[in-house]
């Protein structure tokens, strides 16, 4: 399953693209590009892909895809469906990272909204009172054009950039995420990265950072906010999503190839990963 690369015009005269997309069903070619987009669902129901995640999706999803990230959204439509459910609609706004000047997100004003653009790699999926806040001030955007649209999205990017209430999506294996900012960590990623495929204990990691396994746990869990155990199955399922995906491998050849000796602790890791089943997850991607 190759995405395909979709070459998007900048606007000449204007910071961003905006448009409501409205047909019977949402049925496009699993493509990336190298804008950002945010989309919100206003009707329709369906399975949206972004990157290696697959979820489903209904009225009032809100997401921003960063650049290059592969995705595209899927309506579920059964040929009794009368006219009206085939129906689907979304707000869609494309935007590259420096459509205020190249210099706009070195300003010191603009490190949040930076950070924002970095975590869109992976795909955000805003939650909670923020998913509804944003879709609201989105539908707004329509109202409005000239500097007052200008403004009103930048006021989205500053609630999304603030909010605590997003999941990310795409696996970290996916867009290759590296903690640059931590030596050790860095270290540690590319130490898995090159051994995920077999047995990782936690003395091989705590040695490579230079400590007990006590220490390292807690000091790994505060730079990343999660375990170490729970970011090798990160990176393992990951990798397994990819070979089945994009290489047409076996649910079996893709289990052990990602560093699984158990099919059950496979299944089980990929269900809590990825919230569906590895079959559920290969038929999936078949449809594409």
């Amino acid at each position: 399953m190759k995405a395909n690369f979709r070459k998007l015009k900048s606007p000449i005269e204007q910071a961003f693209h905006i448009r409501k997309d409205e047909r019977k069903c949402f049925d496009d070619n699993w493509h990336f590009h190298e804008m950002l987009e945010f989309v919100v669902i206003m009707k329709g129901t369906g399975k949206r892909y972004i990157g290696d995640s697959i979820e489903t999706f209904s009225k009032g999803d809100v997401i921003l895809v960063g650049e290059k990230l592969p995705h595209v959204w899927r309506s579920m439509v059964m040929e009794s469906d009368s006219i009206s459910k085939r129906k689907c609609s979304s707000i869609i706004i494309q935007f590259s990272s420096d459509f205020l000047g190249s210099k706009f997100l070195e300003l010191t004003e603009s490190n949040e909204i930076k950070e924002l653009f970095k975590r869109a790699e992976m795909g955000i999926s805003f939650q909670n009172k923020t998913r509804k806040i944003i879709e609201g001030k989105i539908k707004d955007l329509l109202k409005y054009d000239g500097m007052e649209r200008l403004i009103k999205l930048l006021e989205v990017l500053r609630i999304a950039s603030k909010s605590n209430e997003y999941k990310l999506l795409a696996s970290p294996l996916f867009k290759e995420v590296i903690y640059k900012s931590d030596v050790k960590i860095n270290r540690i990623f590319e130490y898995v990265m090159d051994n995920f495929s077999n047995p990782i204990s936690l003395d091989n990691v705590a040695s490579i950072a230079s400590m007990n396994k006590t220490a390292f746990c807690r000091y790994f869990k505060k730079r990343t906010e999660k375990t170490f155990s729970a970011f090798l199955n990160e990176i393992r399922i990951g990798y397994a999503c990819k070979m089945i995906s994009e290489e047409n491998h076996t649910i079996t050849e893709a289990a052990y190839s990602s560093g699984y000796n158990s099919p059950s602790n496979f299944n089980k890791q990929f269900r809590l990963i990825k919230g569906i089943s590895p079959s559920e997850f290969y038929n999936n991607t078949k449809e594409l």
